[in-house]
C-alpha cells in the first residue's frame, strides 16, 4: 500500500470539500425550481337547500367563516373575516364586531367604527342542478345583490 503524502492528502481534502459544497448548492438550486403548493380551503362549497334559510334567518358557518343571511329580498353570503387584519367577527345585537381590534359593522356589513378599511365582502350564490345552494368566494358581488331561489 502506497503511503499518502501530506500534499496529496490536502489536495484530496480541498477537492472533496469543494465538491461537497457544489453538490449542496446544486440541491438548493433545484429546490428553487419546485413550487411551494399549499392547499387552502375550497373556494366553492355547498351550504344546503334554500328551504334551510327561511326569511329572517342568519346562520354562521364557522368552517367557512361566513354568515348566510336570508331576508325578504333574498339570500346573501357575507364574509365573517374582518377587513382589518383577518380576525373572525361575531354577531352582536346591532350588527357585527371584531373581537381583536374593535371594528364595528352594521347588519349589512358596512363599517361603522374601528380600524377596518372597507365593508365585509359578499359572495356569489347560485343553485346547483341538485338544488343545493353553492357559495363561490372567488367572486364578490356588489351590495344590493341577492340570490332569489326559484
Amino acid at each position: 500500500m502506497k503511503k499518502l503524502l501530506r500534499r496529496e492528502f490536502l489536495t484530496w481534502l480541498a477537492w472533496s470539500s469543494t465538491g461537497m459544497q457544489a453538490g449542496l448548492m446544486g440541491l438548493g438550486f433545484t429546490r428553487l425550481l419546485i413550487p411551494n403548493l399549499t392547499s387552502g380551503p375550497p373556494t366553492m362549497f355547498s351550504i344546503g337547500t334554500p328551504e334551510g334559510f327561511p326569511p329572517g334567518s342568519q346562520i354562521f358557518l364557522p368552517d367557512h367563516r361566513l354568515f348566510v343571511v336570508s331576508m325578504r329580498e333574498g339570500i346573501i353570503a357575507m364574509s365573517a373575516v374582518c377587513t382589518h387584519l383577518g380576525c373572525t367577527i361575531g354577531k352582536v345585537e346591532w350588527g357585527y364586531q371584531c373581537p381583536c381590534h374593535g371594528s364595528k359593522f352594521d347588519s349589512s356589513g358596512r363599517v361603522l367604527a374601528g380600524p377596518a378599511p372597507k365593508p365585509l365582502p359578499r359572495f356569489k350564490i347560485f343553485q346547483s342542478l341538485d338544488g343545493q345552494l353553492v357559495v363561490d368566494t372567488r367572486h364578490s358581488v356588489p351590495r344590493g345583490t341577492f340570490f332569489n331561489p326559484v
